[in-house]
């Protein structure tokens, strides 16, 4: 599944193609979380909210370990097959991680990955998937079918920060 890259992507090579994630993204997926918060949920939380979120990169470990412990985890890769957003479906319908980078986002690369990830819970005979969506991915969430659940309010590094529980009565 390709999505043509519109103005260029991440590294502004052609389309994107969504395939597995595999160790050696690891780094990139590090990259691309910190920079999709720092340049896209900015723009929904305050500079106090950011930086307790995410002050600096994840180790590209943290990433390895969450493509060891059972979840499926998937990159839109660009023509140099860099990654510039990913997706991840724990098996009981949970989706912990929708992120882009900011140079790719608004080029469907989100919508690619999520259709994958559907596609995927379907062939597991998943009945739900929930999600707990930050106000920057609230409406992209609401677009595939989303219902909000409740409002969360929660502390990070003792800022108040909040986000949204999703979700999604799969057929």
């Amino acid at each position: 599944m390709a999505v043509e890259g519109g103005d260029g992507n991440a590294r502004g090579q052609g389309p994107f193609r969504v395939r597995q994630s595999r160790s050696a993204d690891a780094a990139a997926l590090a990259e691309i979380f910190h920079s999709a918060v720092h340049g896209i949920a900015s723009r929904f939380y305050s500079p106090e909210q950011i930086a307790a979120w995410c002050p600096e990169a994840p180790p590209a470990e943290l990433f390895r370990q969450r493509l060891t412990d059972g979840r499926a985890l998937w990159v839109a890769a660009d023509g140099n097959d860099v990654p510039a957003a990913f997706i991840d479906l724990e098996s009981d319908g949970h989706i912990d991680m929708l992120f882009c980078h900011p140079r790719a986002a608004g080029q469907g690369v989100a919508a690619s990955l999520y259709g994958r990830l559907e596609a995927a819970a379907l062939r597991q005979g998943l009945g739900l998937l929930y999600v707990n969506a930050s106000e920057a991915a609230r409406g992209f969430f609401t677009r595939q079918g989303f219902a909000i659940d409740r409002r969360r309010e929660f502390e990070r590094r003792g800022v108040k920060i909040h986000n949204y529980r999703m979700v999604k009565i799969l057929d």
